[in-house]
């Protein structure tokens, strides 16, 4: 390797150990409030579907298969949107793919203010699903890429938290509607509050900057010289150009000469690694969207009137965001597995409550643990994704463990349930959910990677964390990073 690239790989690490330092200066406060907006505006567009299916399976007579169909519309779309986006992402920049993704879901969910036919509205909700799968893992993974080390949980912590919140949204717009509209007018106002979020688009244009590790990955370091310079000015933090994180610099050294290349995504260390976390994601998905689409149609069996069915399913996404809030600040300090061990173990003591809870009082609590730890897993469980792969795959990595979660979960899994549900009850469905968490989340607590309190480089390199601080140790001897 030349003297002039080893200087630049050099001047690299010192941007991202810099980068690494930062606190939650008003820049980076202002990114996660950006970023929370934009996952507010897919909450949006993905919830309005429970209570559409709800308001529609009398209205229109929908059949089991035909609500299971309106139910995976979306995140069918969302899985095969999820393809070209990753790709992109790496490629041209997360930035764009945040911008375009955002209008074309919106400009989409409007026109289902205008279908009249069950086949014309399932349409309108797989094609925008094509947009919201290039914006649904973008949040976390641009967070993942810019905020302090030991700040990344808790930071995707308070935007999930917002978005899990931010599904009582569509809930509200569709109560209000249902008590301000006639009942054939009333399901399509969600549709058309669905296009608000295009006002979003100038913030975003304005304000959300571009990933600084992809900037440095397309040689644009002047870029992130002044973003970091910028940054460290809010922190009053000195512009010290001799850190470096050495354990990070042998990283950067092994990837210089290394193009992204998707194949390896399907080759060791990186398929198993995806494999385990998509499985663990793929658990909490699970329970996200039987609740999310079905919550209300379950409640109502149980006796609930419709509003307060809806409603009620709100409220324990609103609970479910206090828990993403709380799981941040503790992954941070504890660490992922052990915090994703502790959520996904009492989500499945909730369920398992809920399926047996006949008194109130029970089922408010099961409703609780479910909704606390069930719902609020989010952040660790996408963090742990973001954190397996490297800069020059993380787009793709992400996007592909995100399809395979979300395909096994949103649309094979949701497509059965009403029919599961007319089989076997909710609360028989409740204690395989429970069990299905479990299950699932084992693998990864059991042989996954503990990936806290690391740079994103080190947590996504290629060999053992002994072998990286072995050549860590040669470098801060004198020895050249050893490149392969």
């Amino acid at each position: 390797m030349s003297a002039r690239l080893e200087d630049k790989l050099f001047e690299d690490e010192n941007l991202l150990a810099r980068l690494d330092r930062i606190p939650m200066t008003p820049t980076l406060v202002g990114l996660v409030a950006i970023l929370s907006l934009v996952w507010l505006a897919e909450a949006f567009d993905i919830g309005i579907v429970g209570p559409v299916v709800s308001e529609l399976k009398d209205a229109w007579h929908l059949s089991h298969a035909q609500q299971g169909l309106l139910g995976i519309a979306s995140t069918l779309g969302v899985v095969l949107g999820m393809i070209p986006a990753g790709v992109i992402a790496d490629r041209f920049g997360r930035r764009p793919v945040v911008l375009w993704g955002v209008a074309f879901f919106s400009v989409v969910t409007l026109l289902g203010a205008f279908v009249h036919t069950f086949w014309g509205l399932w349409l309108v909700r797989f094609v925008a699903g094509l947009g919201e799968g290039a914006v649904i893992p973008m949040p976390y993974l641009l967070l993942a890429e810019f905020v302090h080390t030991k700040r990344r949980a808790v930071s995707v912590g308070y935007s999930n938290g917002f978005l899990t919140a931010a599904y009582v949204v569509p809930t509200i717009a569709a109560v209000w509607a249902l008590h301000r509209f006639p009942a054939d007018v009333a399901w399509r106002v969600p549709f058309v509050m669905g296009a608000l979020p295009l006002v979003l688009l100038i913030p975003l244009w304005l304000w959300l900057p571009e990933s600084p590790r992809f900037l440095l990955k397309r040689g644009r370091r002047e870029e992130v010289r002044r973003l970091v310079e910028r940054l460290e000015d809010e922190a009053g933090l000195p512009h010290d150009t001799t850190l470096i994180n050495r354990r990070a610099l042998v990283v950067i050294h092994k990837g210089a000469n290394r193009v992204a290349n998707l194949k390896l995504l399907f080759k060791p260390p990186y398929i198993g690694r995806g494999l385990l976390v998509a499985l663990q994601l793929m658990g909490a998905l699970v329970l996200f969207y039987i609740v999310l689409t079905f919550g209300a149609t379950m409640l109502q069996d149980r006796g609930f009137q419709a509003d307060n069915s809806i409603l009620f399913t709100g409220m324990m996404m609103v609970v479910g965001g206090l828990g993403s809030v709380l799981e941040g600040y503790l992954a941070d300090s504890w660490g992922r597995k052990r915090v994703l061990s502790l959520y996904f173990l009492l989500a499945g003591v909730g369920c398992g409550l809920f399926a047996l809870a006949q008194a109130p009082a029970w089922v408010l609590l099961a409703a609780f643990l479910t909704s606390f730890f069930g719902l609020g897993v989010f952040p660790v469980s996408k963090i742990c994704v973001s954190e397996q792969f490297p800069t020059r795959l993380r787009g793709e990595g992400v996007y592909f463990s995100e399809m395979f979660a979300r395909l096994l979960s949103g649309v094979v899994t949701l497509y059965f349930i009403p029919a599961l549900l007319a089989a076997w009850g909710n609360r028989l469905l409740f204690a395989a959910i429970g069990i299905a968490l479990l299950v699932l989340a084992l693998p990864f607590v059991v042989f996954g990677r503990e990936t806290a309190w690391i740079s994103i480089e080190e947590a996504g390199t290629d060999i053992s964390f002994e072998e990286l601080e072995a050549e860590a140790n040669a470098v801060l001897h004198g020895a050249k990073a050893p490149v392969r």
